[in-house]
């Protein structure tokens, strides 16, 4: 949301509106930062967006790691991690996202281990060796290499084949505009279950952020979206049918 990182000032019944708005045009769920002052907070947040999208709308939260300390937030400890991820569960949360330091395999692992909701994480590392590390300790429930960061297309394929070997589902972190368009190679060879489309800001919907891409490409709507569901492009490459001038008319670098 427009405003503080923390998110502090944005309502339950604001982000629980959201949720129904994004319902309402057939997407299947809605990830939210999980930054507020008093992490609890969150649970109730969650409690609210359930009660106005019914069951089957996934609420995923995100406290990624590292980055609440840029709003003077400390990394949670193991016991406040806990709290927070049992009182998520009870309110109907989907997954808890990198509720930890990034370099911590182990405590990712016993919080997966005592609750029932999926612990989450990976969108940080790049290469191979830290997944190797995440499935050798089971420190995720669900590996989400960035498509960029993590190396690639291939190296998110070989993430994912490595994953599989230990039962555990790879799904991508997300991305937005033109950029999306890569992801979504890694995500249909993978065969993963979701596509996050990240850092749309409400009130917006994905196709209204993403609206302005479509000045450099020729595909009408740029993604095409049936029923919740991102269809794969049909063009050759990665699917986008660039226009050679307009790039040049709206580079920036």
């Amino acid at each position: 949301w427009p405003g503080k990182a923390d998110q502090q000032h944005v309502s339950y019944r604001e982000q629980a509106e959201q949720a129904v708005r994004l319902q309402k045009a057939g997407f299947k769920g809605m990830k939210i930062r999980a930054w507020r002052p008093n992490p609890l907070d969150d649970a109730d947040a969650c409690a609210e967006i359930r009660a106005a999208t019914g069951p089957d709308f996934a609420i995923m939260f995100d406290r990624t790691a590292h980055l609440p300390e840029m709003v003077d937030q400390p990394v949670w400890s193991f016991e406040t991690g806990l709290k927070v991820a049992r009182a998520l569960e009870k309110a109907g949360a989907y997954w808890l996202e990198e509720p930890f330091a990034r370099d911590d395999y182990e405590s990712p692992a016993r919080l997966a281990a005592m609750v029932d909701m999926p612990i989450t994480g990976g969108e940080g590392y790049r290469g191979i060796r830290p997944y190797q590390s995440c499935l050798v300790n089971r420190s995720y429930d669900i590996l989400q290499p960035d498509g960029r960061a993590a190396g690639g297309i291939l190296t998110c394929r070989k993430v994912a084949f490595m994953a599989d070997g230990y039962h555990v589902p790879c799904i991508l972190h997300g991305t937005m505009s033109l950029l999306l368009a890569g992801w979504l190679q890694a995500t249909f060879a993978i065969g993963a279950e979701w596509q996050e489309v990240a850092l749309v800001r409400p009130p917006l919907l994905p196709q209204q952020q993403w609206a302005p891409a479509t000045k450099v490409v020729r595909n009408p709507g740029l993604f095409t979206i049936d029923k919740g569901e991102i269809v794969a492009s049909d063009l050759p490459g990665i699917g986008l049918d660039v226009i050679p001038e307009a790039l040049r008319e709206y580079r920036t670098a």
